[in-house]
C-alpha cells in the first residue's frame, strides 16, 4: 500500500508544484486588489470589466481555477518560447548572413516522468529530457539533437514495448550530436547521427537508420528498418524490425500491427529476438487504446523465452494538446520470476513544448511509401 501512494505522490507532486506557487500568485494579486487604490488606472477597468462578465456565485473558486490556468499557460508559453528563440538563434548562427529567408522553427521539448510498479518486482521511476532543435536554414536537412537519457543498449523487449527509459546507460549520460534526416536512396529512406556524449571522457558515437516501406494490397502495408550504432565505450549495435500494418477500418482509426524483431549488442554477444501484436484503436480526439501481446527470447547459454505479456494501455490528451497522461496494465510471464505470473501497472506524464510544432501523440499511422510520400508534398 505504501509503494502505491508512492506512485500517487509523485504523479501528485508536479500538480501540487503548479498549484502552490499559482496560489501564491493569486494571494498576492488578491491583496493588491483589497488596499485602497490612491488613482484610477486602466487595471481597474479591467478588474471592473471581469467582476460583471463572471458569476457572482462561487466567485472566489471560479477566480482561483482561472488563475491557475493562466499560470500554467504562461508558464507553458514561456518555455516555448525559450526554446524557439533557442532554436533560432542555433539555426542562424550556422548559417550565412545573407540567407534571410523567413522558414518556420519547430524545435521542441519534451518531458516525460513514469513510473512502473509490478507485484514480484519494485517501483521504478525515471525523468527523461528529449531536446530536437530544428534548423531549417541549415543545408541537407541537418538537424541538432540532445537526449538526456539513449536507450540505445536498452533490451529489445523494453524498446518494442515501448517502456525504454535508458537503463543500461548511466544516469546523466546525455548526447548531443547532429542528425542528416529523411535522405532518400530510391524507395529507401535514411537517418545518420554523428555525436559525442557530453559526459568526460568523451565518447563519439554514430547511428545510421534505412527504412522501406510498401504496400501490399489495399490494407496491408509492410515496413523494413534496419538500424545499426556505435558508441566507442560499448562497441557495435544492430536492430532489424520487419513490420505488417492492416487497416481494421476505412478511416484507418483502428490499426493491427504484427512486428518481429531482432537486436545485437556486443557487450552482451548475444542475439534478443521478439514477436510483437498490437492493435490500436482511436476512441476519441482525445483517447488511443493500444492492446498488446508478445514474446521475447535471447540465444544466450540458456536458450530459453525470456518472457510473455498481454497488456492494454489507455492514453489521453488531459489539456490542450502538450500535456498526457498514459496508464497501462500489464500481466507478464519473466523468466526471472520462473514464469510466475507478475502483474503490474504503468503511469506516465509528458509535457511538450514547441512553439511550431503540431504535436500530437495520440497519432497512430500506416506508413506510406516514399512515391505516395512525394505525391502527397506536391
Amino acid at each position: 500500500m505504501n509503494t502505491f501512494n508512492n506512485i500517487i505522490l509523485s504523479f501528485l507532486f508536479l500538480p501540487l508544484c503548479f498549484c502552490y506557487t499559482a496560489t501564491i500568485d493569486a494571494a498576492t494579486i488578491t491583496q493588491q486588489d483589497t488596499g485602497t487604490p490612491k488613482h484610477h488606472n486602466k487595471s481597474d477597468d479591467v478588474t471592473n470589466t471581469l467582476s460583471h462578465t463572471l458569476p457572482t456565485a462561487n466567485n472566489n473558486t471560479y477566480s482561483g481555477s482561472q488563475t491557475i490556468q493562466q499560470w500554467v499557460d504562461r508558464s507553458q508559453q514561456s518555455i516555448c518560447d525559450s526554446v524557439h528563440d533557442i532554436g533560432k538563434y542555433i539555426d542562424h548562427s550556422l548559417t550565412k548572413e545573407n540567407d534571410k529567408a523567413k522558414l518556420i522553427n519547430r524545435s521542441y521539448l519534451r518531458l516525460r516522468h513514469r513510473s512502473i510498479y509490478s507485484h514480484r518486482g519494485k517501483l521504478e521511476s525515471d525523468f527523461k529530457i528529449y531536446f530536437k532543435l530544428d534548423l531549417p536554414h541549415v543545408k541537407r536537412d541537418w538537424k541538432l539533437i540532445l537526449d538526456s537519457e539513449p536507450s540505445d543498449y536498452d533490451s529489445l523487449e523494453s524498446k518494442q514495448r515501448g517502456i525504454a527509459s535508458g537503463s543500461k546507460t548511466q544516469t546523466g549520460d546525455t548526447i548531443g550530436g547532429f542528425r542528416l534526416q529523411d535522405a532518400r536512396f530510391g524507395n529507401w529512406t535514411s537517418d545518420f547521427d554523428i555525436g559525442i556524449k557530453i559526459k568526460l571522457p568523451l565518447d563519439p558515437f554514430t547511428k545510421a537508420r534505412l527504412s522501406r516501406v510498401d504496400s501490399i494490397s489495399q490494407n496491408w502495408t509492410t515496413q523494413f528498418d534496419q538500424e545499426v550504432f556505435y558508441y566507442h565505450s560499448k562497441g557495435l549495435g544492430t536492430l532489424t524490425q520487419m513490420s505488417g500494418f492492416y487497416a481494421l477500418t476505412p478511416n484507418q482509426k483502428n490499426i493491427f500491427r504484427t512486428t518481429t524483431s531482432a537486436q545485437y549488442l556486443q557487450q552482451d554477444d548475444k542475439w534478443e529476438l521478439v514477436q510483437q501484436f498490437n492493435i490500436y484503436q482511436r476512441a476519441t480526439n482525445k483517447d488511443l487504446f493500444e492492446y498488446s501481446m508478445g514474446i521475447s527470447a535471447d540465444t544466450d547459454e540458456i536458450k530459453e523465452v525470456t518472457n510473455y505479456w498481454i497488456s492494454a494501455e489507455w492514453k489521453r490528451r488531459v489539456y490542450k494538446n502538450w500535456l498526457y497522461l498514459a496508464v497501462r496494465p500489464q500481466l507478464e510471464f519473466p523468466r526471472a520470476y520462473n514464469y510466475h505470473a507478475n502483474l503490474g501497472i504503468m503511469l506516465e506524464l509528458e509535457m511538450f513544448f514547441s512553439k511550431n510544432r503540431k504535436i500530437d501523440e495520440l497519432g497512430r499511422y500506416i506508413p506510406k511509401p516514399v512515391k505516395q510520400r512525394t505525391q502527397t508534398h506536391q
